[in-house]
C-alpha cells in the first residue's frame, strides 16, 4: 500500500496533466464525495476548542429569536456611508457568530427566514434582503486568535461591544491571553454572556462588563489588543459615534493592536473626528495570516473569503 507522500505525489500529477476545466470539475467531485460521506469519515478532525465553541453557540441560538436581537436595544442606521442603503424595513439582522451561511439556508428552507422580500403585494417582483450582523462569525474569531494576532500570553485583550460573547469566548479557546474582557452597554447580552462565562468555567480569564466603554479610560489604557467589530455605525447617532471615536483615540496607548470590522478608514470616512489615522496608527500586513487561514478555514481553496478579508489590524503610535 502506498505511503502518504507518493499518494500526493501521484495526485498531483494528474492535476498537472489535465485541462484547468478537468481539474476544476475533478475537485468539486472529490468535495462531492466527501460530504455525502461515501469515502467514510475524511473531514478535518474537531478540536476540543471547536467543540466547546459549538456548544456555546448552540446553548445562545435557543436564548435568543433567530435575528438575535434583544428587547432592550435600540438601533440607529446610517444616513450616509457605505450602509447608508440598509433600510430598516429591508434590512435583516442575523448574528454571524450564531448563525453562518449554511444555517441561514436552512433557516430560509424552513420558512423562519427570507432572503428576498416583495415590492408589490402579490407581485413576482422581489428583491433580495440587506442582511447585516454585528457579532464576529466563528471562523472570524478563529482566524483572528490563530492566524492574524501574534502570541498573547501574559496580554490583555478588550471587546468593545462584546454583544452575544464570540470574540471573549474564542480568545479564551484559541490564544493564551491572561486577563479578556467584554464591556456591553445592553444588559440582556451581558446577562447572557456572564451564564455562559460561569457555565462553562472561563471566569478565571474572561471578565464581562455592563457599562459604557466611556467609562473605562484605565481600562482601554491598559489594553494590549482592542477589538472593535461593527462597533458604534448602527448603535448610537453620528455625533456620538465621533465622540466615542476620539475618545478612543486619546485614551489608547502606544503600540497597543486594533482588530476592527470594517477598516478604520471605512469607519471614519463619513465623520468629523480631526483623527489622522497616518499619524495614529499603522497598518499591520496580514498577506501571509490570510494564505493560512484560508487554508485552515474554508472549505475549498475558491470559497468566499470575505469573512477574512474584512478583517483589519493597526498598532497604535505614540
Amino acid at each position: 500500500m502506498a505511503d502518504l507522500e507518493t499518494v500526493k505525489r501521484e495526485f498531483e500529477a494528474v492535476l498537472h496533466h489535465v485541462t484547468d476545466d478537468v481539474r476544476s470539475h475533478f475537485l468539486s467531485w472529490i468535495k462531492d464525495k466527501i460530504n455525502s460521506g461515501e469515502w467514510g469519515d475524511v473531514t478535518r478532525e474537531k478540536s476540543n476548542e471547536d467543540v466547546m465553541l459549538e456548544t456555546i453557540q448552540s446553548d445562545l441560538r435557543a436564548e435568543l429569536p433567530v435575528n438575535a436581537v434583544s428587547s432592550t436595544e435600540s438601533f440607529h442606521f446610517p444616513k450616509t456611508g457605505p450602509n447608508a442603503d440598509c433600510d430598516p424595513s429591508t434590512t435583516v439582522h442575523v448574528d454571524a457568530f450564531l448563525y453562518d451561511e449554511d444555517a441561514v439556508d436552512e433557516l430560509c428552507e424552513e420558512g423562519k427566514m427570507s432572503r428576498n422580500y416583495c415590492t408589490g403585494c402579490g407581485s413576482r417582483d422581489v428583491q433580495p434582503l440587506t442582511f447585516i450582523t454585528h457579532s464576529a462569525s466563528a471562523s472570524q474569531v478563529k482566524y483572528i486568535f490563530n492566524y492574524a494576532l501574534p502570541d498573547l500570553s501574559g496580554k490583555t485583550v478588550l471587546d468593545v461591544g462584546s454583544r452575544t460573547g464570540a470574540v471573549l469566548y474564542g480568545a479564551y479557546l484559541y490564544s493564551k491571553a491572561k486577563h479578556i474582557v467584554g464591556v456591553e452597554l445592553d444588559s440582556t447580552f451581558t446577562s447572557l454572556q456572564t451564564a455562559a462565562v460561569s457555565k462553562y468555567k472561563m471566569g478565571d480569564r474572561i471578565q464581562v462588563m455592563h457599562d459604557d466603554i466611556q467609562n473605562k479610560g484605565t481600562l482601554i489604557a491598559s489594553s494590549d489588543v482592542v477589538i472593535l467589530n461593527n462597533v458604534f455605525e448602527f448603535f448610537v447617532p453620528k455625533d456620538l459615534q465621533e465622540k466615542l471615536w476620539s475618545y478612543l483615540f486619546t485614551t489608547l496607548r502606544n503600540n497597543t493592536i486594533l482588530v476592527t470590522v470594517p477598516s478604520l478608514e471605512e469607519s471614519l470616512q463619513q465623520l468629523q473626528t480631526g483623527i489622522n489615522l497616518k499619524q495614529c496608527v499603522e497598518f499591520i500586513d496580514l498577506t501571509s495570516a490570510l494564505q493560512k487561514g484560508r487554508h485552515q478555514l474554508l472549505d475549498s481553496p475558491g470559497a468566499d473569503d470575505a469573512d477574512l478579508t474584512s478583517i483589519h489590524l493597526y498598532r497604535v503610535l505614540g
